[in-house]
């Protein structure tokens, strides 16, 4: 069961990254009707081999359709076909984003859907409440398979106020359960209050950026995420407590009835679900009086969830969860007795119970790790090396620290004294976990980078010889080593493919926190880089930040002015990469980093072409449209800031705005130029002399990125240059609050966005 449901759930992963269903099932199909003929070897014999290769390809081929037939209903959402111009709808809030964003299940309206409204809420609303919006509906993407509605547009609202909503909805009563539920922990609970409402009600907003940056770094951040192990904490207290007082089995259904009422508080979330369904087929396990496989368990609600949702299959919660699972279900218990046996030989006597319970918990710890790593490898591009530590002490902190969570608020809510107690018991032991996990964060070398070929073809190689060494005789040593050699070499052989399908044929953007300046990489889909400028003279650390995230060398440094912020990093890009090609500029005036630049430039035999409006170019399918300056120069006859290149970047219809450090004047001289953009890189880190209202109803960013230093002596960026974005509708990313960015553009023109904390990782 659990390998069919693998097979449902890659093929619905298939059809959400855009792989066409009839080539794939067509090719399947030929193959499997054609005859296996059987080998000499009994191990590789037709028969029953064959067949269930049979199975596992039709289950494949099953999701695949399934996913494609959910994509096709996704297609026909009503957020869709929302005509942009005035609306005017009532709902209730579904969840609180940021501080000036929300998402809104509309009510009354002409598509009762959840959509996003760009708006602070009324102070006396939450999660839950009632309200009315009046505000303008701006599209944002075009309908495409796997694109999720909810990104189809939002309203950029002029009026938001409460209002009676008369609606019985499980998600609504969820959102206001939360909400009473977040305003106990803020009652209750004093400095650990974030971190409480991370572990019980997953809003990781609350939590101070460089806490989760560490949480991330040690291979620990699943513990501020809702998953099966909070479920399973919450559950396992509710047994034991019940067990003291009824059979078994009822124990194990007053389990699992909390367990859903749990995951309906908090909306349904992949991971959590997972763990009620687990929870659910043991307690039908118990009632029935026979035991439950765990591996098969996981495989029929893995199944169970593709069935109902297929994109659930793509989402990296899933993932994770379901990999953390199958660690935990097919390694922890013979790796434990593994251990125990080598003890007893050793000792001559079995381990205690407190080594026991030490040793599984070490194991389980790593079962699931190691499950996960490839998807924690492929996701986030880090590997953590001292998740191992980190996690052995903090998981159980944390598993004890929630059930006193529990308690305290529990008892708050009926009114009864003695919430005190639990809640200082559990404020001292989450202040322990938070202290050992920011501990090790600051441990040399907590995370290592990992590129996304590294990642697969590493998989692939595993994958090969664990193959190999099962079909392989066991004659000893020297088939194992064949079988690890063979391995390696088909890691070597399929690296040119691992490096395709890592790609996957995706652009990504990277805007580097360099402080007071401005630094973006851009990976084209074959893996090539494009630099647009290089910061202030700090080029070592960008060098750095760079070779984080793959870069190895650099085909194109752009460089739009120069200012130093931003080519003082040039030289040592030049330095440190080998570099194909710089492009700027028709300016020989410059400072002292600019001048450095073309130095290092001509002693490295670089080409350093200058380009003005009207130039093009390509690279990989990736165009960049030069819009400014007009014309080329020999010296700086205006203003050096506007004269900063102009460079619309366009790839499938993904547009990126690049505009250095232009002004007003610049800006409405390329209004007619100019169309709707996704992203724009704010000019001149956000002053007031630049990007205004003209500009910026032009071109309607869904993202405005502003590169800026902390506590910056100058003011930047504008508060009404913000207000000016945010009213837009725009998603505002400023590194002096957030850090880096990296956006993930793949074909169907969704994008993806992650934060990196400082620097790019």
């Amino acid at each position: 069961m659990t390998e069919l449901a693998l097979a449902l759930a890659a093929g619905a992963a298939l059809s959400s990254a855009g792989v066409v269903l009839w080539p794939a099932a067509l090719c399947l199909v030929a193959a499997l009707i054609r005859p296996i003929r059987s080998s000499r070897r009994p191990r590789f014999a037709a028969g029953a081999g064959s067949g269930r290769l049979r199975a596992l390809a039709w289950a494949g081929i099953a999701g695949l359709a399934h996913g494609h037939v959910a994509s096709a209903r996704g297609l026909r959402d009503c957020r869709w076909s929302i005509p942009e111009g005035e609306v005017q709808l009532a709902g209730w809030v579904r969840t609180v984003e940021t501080p000036g964003r929300f998402q809104f299940t509309v009510v009354e309206g002409a598509c009762p859907r959840p959509v996003r409204v760009q708006a602070p809420l009324p102070r006396a609303s939450a999660e839950g409440s009632g309200v009315r919006v009046r505000g303008r509906w701006v599209r944002r993407s075009e309908a495409a398979p796997g694109v999720d509605p909810l990104r189809a547009g939002q309203v950029v609202a002029a009026e938001v106020e409460s209002a009676e909503v008369v609606v019985r909805d499980v998600d609504r009563w969820s959102a206001r359960t939360r909400a009473r539920g977040l305003d106990a922990v803020d009652r209750r609970f004093r400095r650990e209050a974030p971190l409480v409402s991370a572990l019980l009600f997953a809003r990781r907003d609350r939590i101070d950026p460089a806490l989760r940056d560490a949480f991330s770094a040690t291979g620990t951040a699943h513990l501020l995420a809702i998953s099966g192990f909070h479920v399973g904490v919450l559950a396992g207290g509710v047994i034991a407590l019940v067990g003291r007082m009824a059979p078994p089995r009822r124990a194990f259904a007053a389990g699992a009835g909390v367990a859903w009422l749990y995951v309906a508080v908090l909306g349904f979330p992949d991971a959590a679900t997972r763990a009620a369904l687990l929870l659910t087929l043991a307690s039908l396990g118990r009632w029935m009086g026979r035991p439950v496989a765990v591996s098969g368990a996981v495989g029929t609600a893995l199944a169970a969830l593709v069935l109902i949702d297929p994109a659930v299959a793509g989402r990296i919660g899933a993932q994770l969860s379901f990999a953390g699972a199958l660690g935990l279900a097919l390694f922890t218990r013979p790796w434990t007795a593994t251990i125990v046996d080598r003890w007893r030989r050793w000792r001559g006597e079995a381990p205690g119970p407190r080594v026991r319970v030490g040793v599984e918990a070490v194991v389980a710890t790593t079962a699931a790790s190691l499950a996960t790593l490839p998807f924690v490898a492929w996701h986030f591009e880090r590997v953590p090396t001292v998740g191992l530590p980190a996690s052995v002490v903090a998981t159980p902190l944390v598993a004890l620290a929630l059930p006193s969570v529990v308690t305290a608020l529990g008892l708050d809510a009926l009114g009864l004294p003695g919430a005190a107690v639990p809640a200082a018991g559990a404020e001292g032991l989450l202040a322990l976990a938070r202290g050992w996990v920011g501990l090790w964060a600051r441990f040399p070398g907590a995370s290592v980078a990992i590129d996304r070929t590294e990642t697969l073809a590493a998989t692939l190689a595993v994958v090969v010889g664990l193959l190999l060494t099962r079909w392989v005789p066991r004659v000893g040593g020297v088939a194992r080593g064949a079988a690890a050699v063979a391995g390696l070499a088909a890691a070597l052989l399929v690296w040119p493919v691992a490096r395709q399908m890592a790609r996957n044929g995706a652009l990504e953007v990277y805007l580097f926190d360099v402080g007071q300046g401005d630094a973006l990489g851009i990976r084209t889909p074959e893996g090539r880089w494009i630099v647009v400028d290089a910061g202030p003279p700090t080029g070592r650390r960008l060098a750095a930040d760079l070779r984080r995230v793959g870069a190895r060398s650099i085909e194109m440094l752009l460089l739009s002015h120069p200012d130093a912020d931003h080519v003082g990093g040039a030289a040592a890009l030049l330095d440190e990469f080998p570099v194909e090609t710089v492009v700027g500029p028709g300016t020989l005036r410059g400072d002292g980093p600019w001048r450095g630049a073309l130095v290092q430039a001509r002693s490295r035999a670089v080409p350093w072409r200058v380009v003005a409006r009207g130039d093009r170019v390509a690279l990989d399918g990736v165009v960049l449209r030069v819009l400014h300056p007009s014309r080329r120069v020999d010296g700086a006859p205006r203003e050096a800031n506007d004269a900063s290149l102009v460079v619309e970047l366009s790839w499938r219809g993904f547009r990126l705005l690049l505009t250095g450090d232009i002004s007003v004047e610049v800006e409405r001289s390329l209004v007619e130029a100019l169309g709707p953009v996704d992203v724009l890189k704010v000019a001149h880190h956000g002053s007031r002399t630049s990007t205004d209202s003209l500009f910026v109803a032009r071109i309607r960013p869904e993202w405005a990125v502003v590169s800026v230093g902390r506590g910056n002596r100058y003011g930047h960026p504008a508060p009404e240059v913000m207000a000016r974005l945010e009213g837009a509708g725009s998603v505002v990313w400023r590194t002096d609050r957030s850090g880096a960015l990296r956006l993930r553009i793949d074909r169907s023109g969704a994008i993806e966005a992650k934060g990196a904390g400082r620097g790019a990782r």
